[in-house]
């Protein structure tokens, strides 16, 4: 067992973080919302973690998203997984550098547990929603994550298998979308992905 599981017997039972070690998350979405839901989900002690996006850390992004000045320029995938592996070196990520469609989304989705929604267009969303639901896996969705002086407006709806996080209102087209907003979304996400987990049963 390493220093960071040990670490973690801190916070969880060990059911939970049977639970944690097992369970396989996809994050669709590597900017604002993903990349810190990742690093949320690794300090937290996921283990298995695939992380897709298809854009480079462009300095824009360095007002809300987990990267660093060094990283402009790099695929958003390896430079999270740099991050998530300097956080846990045990932590098992696999970075998949391209654009969810309808010709790959499927085999992304099958192979996992729980599916975390966080990208900006609005299509896109709806497919993953549409997909996991067709494939009955747990999805967390974020709607409404602009602006500023308002975090007491987001809220959570629930259904079966999928929980959609924000204030479902305000549109980064119409509003620029800032650190702090943008971050309690995130971790709102990571918290609905935490109950999820909690709430599987593995052989």
């Amino acid at each position: 067992m390493s220093l960071f599981d040990l670490m973690l017997r801190n916070y969880f039972d060990e059911k939970m973080l049977e639970k944690l070690s097992k369970v396989k998350i996809l994050i669709i979405g590597c900017g604002g919302l993903g990349s810190n839901i990742a690093v949320l989900l690794v300090r937290c002690g996921v283990k298995n973690l695939t992380i897709v996006d298809f854009d480079k850390v462009d300095i824009s992004n360095l007002n809300r998203q987990n990267y660093f000045f060094y990283q402009t320029g790099e695929d958003k995938t390896s430079a999270l997984k740099d991050i998530l592996s300097k956080i846990n070196p045990y932590v098992s990520v696999k970075a998949v550098n391209m654009k969810v469609d309808e010709s790959n989304i499927d085999n992304l989705i099958l192979e996992h547990d729980i599916i975390v929604e966080a990208v900006d267009d609005e299509l896109t969303k709806v497919l993953i929603f549409r997909k996991a639901h067709e494939h009955g896996k747990k999805v967390v969705l974020a709607s409404g994550i602009a602006g500023f002086g308002d975090c007491e407006n987001i809220k959570i709806k629930r259904g079966k298998n999928f929980s959609i996080i924000g204030d479902f209102v305000t549109s980064i087209k119409e509003k620029k979308p800032l650190a702090p907003k943008v971050v309690a979304v995130a971790a709102m996400q990571a918290d609905e992905v935490l109950r999820m987990v909690s709430e599987l049963e593995f052989d």
